[in-house]
């Protein structure tokens, strides 16, 4: 807690280079387990510092049944005023096949609770394509959301790591996953169902009501500079990546001896900065504007992306109107292999 503090204090010249600060996201791992006094304690330490706007998003990753009542409230009082809940199914086999440890009912308690603290601007984060999921399941996890109130839902689709426990089980077929076809149509289905409840997808895997876009996440999306703090964060300023050391004890013995714990630097290319601009820009629903970037990086930079775009679009991945370059629903579902052709 200290050195990140310590850290914070050091860094502020980073931080300042930024303008005034409309979001702070605590994030990685489970934040909910610190004690609320440490949350507290840091956000009082950048109001003291920095230019904090008056509607800044501060938000908090939480895992359901890890903030209690008394939490809730105190983190309310703290300042937080967004949770990201990460729920991932209303299924209690799902969860228990993916090693999650809380079940359907203590989504909804921790729901209720963060409730009654105040909040209400709460992401719910959905996986689709879990182990053993089915269209009933699946449904049954919408139908849940519709009885909720939510203001925004981010629903990932599960992709397993060679490293984790279930990808042995699902390799010896022990597990089996759904068909891909069928997640496919289940992504398709789900944008029509979040839209007929009031949500409006802005980026793939993200939907919202009005005026509750996640502004902390738009600022990956549009390439807005970010200071990360605390082990392993990253950081981006505009024209350079950077990050910090990985392992803790190297992390401490920086801040101990007043040096930065910043131990990757990576320069931002022009080529590197248009390809990014294109795969990011591509994840938002409103798409790209392309004159804006033949202006900002010359026509003859695009030649070649336009003309696989142009391609794209025949194949009914991509939409062109006018100047504004968007994913088809069908291009969302191969972003991927799209993104690829742009990194």
């Amino acid at each position: 807690m200290q050195s990140l503090l310590k850290e914070l204090s050091s860094s502020i010249d980073l931080c300042l280079d930024k303008g005034e600060i409309n979001s702070i996201y605590f994030g990685g791992g489970t934040p909910s387990l610190l004690p609320t006094e440490y949350i507290a304690d840091i956000l009082d330490h950048c109001r003291r510092l920095l230019p904090i706007s008056e509607d800044c998003e501060i938000s908090l990753e939480v895992n359901p049944g890890t903030a209690s009542a008394e939490n809730a409230f105190a983190l309310r009082r703290a300042g937080v005023n967004r949770i990201s809940l990460g729920a991932q199914s209303f299924n209690d086999q799902e969860l228990s096949l993916i090693g999650r440890l809380h079940t359907a009912d203590i989504i909804s308690s921790s729901l209720l609770e963060l409730r009654k603290a105040g909040f209400c601007n709460i992401n719910l984060d959905l996986m689709l394509g879990l182990p053993g999921q089915t269209a009933e399941t699946w449904r049954k996890n919408l139908e849940a959301l519709e009885r909720l109130t939510i203001h925004h839902v981010s629903v990932y689709m599960l992709d397993l790591d060679d490293q984790c426990p279930l990808y042995a089980r699902v390799a010896s077929g022990s597990v089996r996953m759904p068909d891909e076809d069928l997640i496919s149509d289940l992504y398709l289905e789900t944008i029509e169902a979040l839209s007929r409840s009031g949500f409006s997808q802005y980026e793939i895997s993200n939907f919202a009501k009005p005026g509750y876009d996640c502004r902390h996440n738009l600022k990956y999306w549009q390439r807005e500079p970010v200071h990360g703090l605390g082990l392993g964060s990253h950081s981006f300023d505009g024209s350079l990546r950077y990050s910090n050391c990985l392992e803790i004890e190297d992390y401490f013995d920086s801040i101990d001896r007043g040096k930065s714990p910043i131990n990757w630097r990576e320069p931002v290319t022009v080529a590197q900065s248009l390809s990014e601009s294109l795969f990011l820009g591509l994840r938002l629903t409103r798409g790209l504007d392309w004159a804006r970037l033949c202006h900002r990086y010359g026509s003859d930079c695009l030649v070649q992306y336009e003309s696989c775009l142009r391609e794209l679009s025949e194949e009914g991945l991509v939409e062109w109107n006018d100047s504004t370059v968007r994913l088809s629903p069908a291009g969302m579902l191969l972003s991927n292999e799209i993104f690829q052709r742009f990194i």
